[in-house]
């Protein structure tokens, strides 16, 4: 089985850096429960290049990211167990090296590293299973054979069921599906 693993909204709390950062930038502080959007940047009248710029600082500031979850390194090791793990990742070129450097410091294992470039798609690349927080990853991928666990964020939260999406709310419990499948009803977003 091959599992494409992402990494923003995933593993790295990559949220949490740009909620941060743009305080920093701004003075204003801005919640969690504010980014409802994938394209959440739109609402705090910020251009897609500035957005794409945020990133990548928040990405040069690496050491600070912080996991989505504390036993990350753990769960990602369960995944390996039942397949093989590519971080599948899309992001601006200049992050790469930043995301490996944070990838290895968390001691997180894989098989192989996939950037996709920001103009390219995901969908490109065949994997039997995607942990991935993207909603337009899952509604491209809607119905097809492609198995999708929607990492549960506020920017996705709109996705509509799908027999092949499942939601969850952590890495123990996409493992737990793959292993066992309980509870994996099909079109359970």
């Amino acid at each position: 089985m091959k599992i494409a693993l992402d990494v923003d909204g995933v593993l790295a709390d990559l949220a949490g850096m740009i909620i941060r950062l743009y305080e920093e930038d701004t003075g204003h502080r801005i919640s969690r429960d504010m980014i409802t959007e994938w394209e959440f940047w739109v609402k705090l009248s910020m251009t897609r290049q500035e957005f794409i710029d945020l990133i990548t600082r928040s990405w040069r500031r690496w050491t600070e990211l912080q996991p989505i979850e504390d036993d990350v390194a753990e769960d990602v090791e369960q995944l390996n167990k039942v397949g093989d793990v590519d971080i599948l990742t899309q992001r601006p070129a200049e992050t790469v090296e930043y995301v490996k450097q944070w990838l290895k410091q968390h001691g997180i294992k894989y098989r192989r590293f996939m950037w996709v470039p920001l103009k390219a798609s995901k969908t490109s690349f065949i994997y039997d299973v995607y942990i991935d927080d993207s909603p337009h990853l899952a509604e491209k991928l809607a119905n097809t054979r492609r198995t999708v666990f929607l990492y549960d964020q506020n920017w996705n939260r709109r996705v509509k069921p799908a027999p092949n999406i499942r939601r969850i709310s952590s890495l123990d419990e996409a493992y737990q599906l793959l292993t066992c499948g309980d509870g994996f009803e099909q079109g359970s977003v």
